[in-house]
């Protein structure tokens, strides 16, 4: 199959990052001058265990589907990057033929900055992409949903781990558009009161105050976290009271600056100075303030992991990466030599001492898979499935429609993929946001 071909079919199913921030999987399958493709199963974020999952029961899917890629790019090699200590994915991939990389267990293995860094000593320029330097990185589920799409299936269901405070947690294959307190009601419901819902992991995921939200082709997990845990209590403070502390508060310790996870690969991202910034102001240097474009968001700068004030140089970054990109701002350089920070290996963090600083260590690691998710009667359909555009309806309500058809299009020449119906029925609503799909 030529690349071609490879990215029609991957763009017809709808395919975009299962892992990540959703960005279109046909457009990083056009990159020109792979030489390696990087399986990403390291699944760093605590209480998530989809993609173990996906690697033990269709491990040969997945070495399949990676040698069809592998082949259309010209690529040279396929390299399934797999925590150590999961022994049992890492046996099913090699005894299907694959070749994996064993990798630590420390938080954030799964960034793809450090993944190519661990995997194949390769530098990612700052500001720039693994492509830059000959790599392609997709999740697990990803290149599980390619595999499918090869064979002509669009993207129609996600796997979501459900966990935390639910009487039976575990792992489904879900219909995109079901609603999570759908899923919730599924394990049984709740243990207690008063909690938050967050989609996706603890440490990076978004933090609801109740499930009335819908899975997408993105969502990862379901956790539900008690509301006066450390994780609910930082996630939910407003903006306004974050800079706030960002300005008064910050101590200078340095602490957010020694373990960041991108500065330990060489980046030029200094957390304490981007928060000494927010209180002088002018006084610093711009390209203090543009570091944070290189930040991951990974969290560990915050009080849940390095600083001693209760702060978050994390949403402060966010902040300002919003600010600088609505001005246009964009990162330029990457010209340097990005040497590892000789400390590197005493600063990682280990992912079971960062359970038990966020008190996730009560809940289990790796929740049982409970089947297709079949207990629903209507799914509400995001337009926006991933990064771009939003897809534009191509159905009305009242109109019959067939598992795998076509409700929404991105608009010509615009970023994004086209939305499939998860199942047979009839459109009941269609808004500028949603398509709503009553079950036949």
């Amino acid at each position: 199959m030529d690349q071609g071909e490879l990215v029609s079919r991957v763009f017809s199913a709808g395919v975009v990052g299962a892992g990540g921030a959703g960005f279109p999987t046909h457009v990083k399958l056009s990159s020109k001058g792979i030489s390696f493709l990087v399986v990403n199963g390291a699944e760093c974020e605590p209480l998530l265990n989809k993609d173990r999952h996906i690697m033990r029961n269709f491990s040969r899917v997945l070495v399949e589907t990676v040698r069809v890629v592998v082949g259309s790019l010209g690529a040279k090699r396929a390299i399934f990057a797999v925590k150590g200590k999961h022994a049992e994915e890492v046996r099913a991939l090699r005894e299907a033929g694959g070749e994996v990389v064993e990798l630590r267990d420390y938080y954030p293995a799964g960034d793809e900055v450090i993944l190519v860094r661990e995997v194949l000593g390769l530098a990612v320029p700052e500001g720039s992409i693994p492509a830059r330097v000959g790599v392609l990185v997709h999740n697990a589920e990803t290149i599980l949903n390619v595999g499918r799409a090869l064979e002509g299936e669009p993207v129609l269901y996600k796997f979501v781990t459900v966990n935390g405070e639910v009487v039976e947690p575990g792992l489904w294959l879900v219909p995109i558009g079901v609603r999570a307190i759908d899923l919730v009601r599924a394990c049984g419901g709740l243990r207690r009161e008063d909690v938050v819902f967050v989609e996706g992991g603890p440490m990076t995921g978004s933090y609801r105050d109740s499930p009335d939200f819908s899975v997408s082709k993105t969502t990862a997990g379901l956790l539900v976290l008690p509301r006066d845990s450390l994780l609910a209590e930082m996630e939910r403070r407003p903006l306004e009271w974050i800079l706030k502390q960002a300005r008064i508060a910050c101590v200078q310790c340095y602490q957010c600056t020694l373990v960041c996870s991108r500065r330990l690969v060489g980046y030029d991202l200094e957390p304490h100075r981007i928060m000494r910034a927010m209180a002088y102001g002018p006084q610093v240097s711009y390209a203090v303030l543009r570091g944070a474009l290189l930040c991951s968001e990974c969290n560990i700068c915050s009080s849940l992991h390095a600083c001693p004030m209760g702060l978050s140089p994390r949403r402060v970054n966010q902040y300002l990466k919003r600010v600088l990109r609505e001005r246009g701002v964009r990162f330029e350089g990457g010209g340097r030599d990005l040497a590892l920070d000789p400390m590197r290996d005493c600063r990682l963090l280990p992912t079971g001492r960062l359970k038990a600083r966020l008190g996730l260590d009560r809940y289990p690691e790796d929740v049982p898979f409970r089947g297709v998710f079949d207990d629903f009667d209507r799914l509400e359909l995001s337009l926006r499935q991933g990064l771009g555009e939003p897809a534009s309806p191509v159905v009305e309500v009242g109109q019959a429609v067939e598992k795998g058809q076509v409700l929404a299009s991105p608009p010509e020449g615009a970023l994004g993929v086209p939305l499939h119906s998860p199942v047979s029925g009839v459109v009941e609503g269609v808004d500028g946001a949603k398509v709503v799909v009553r079950r036949a």
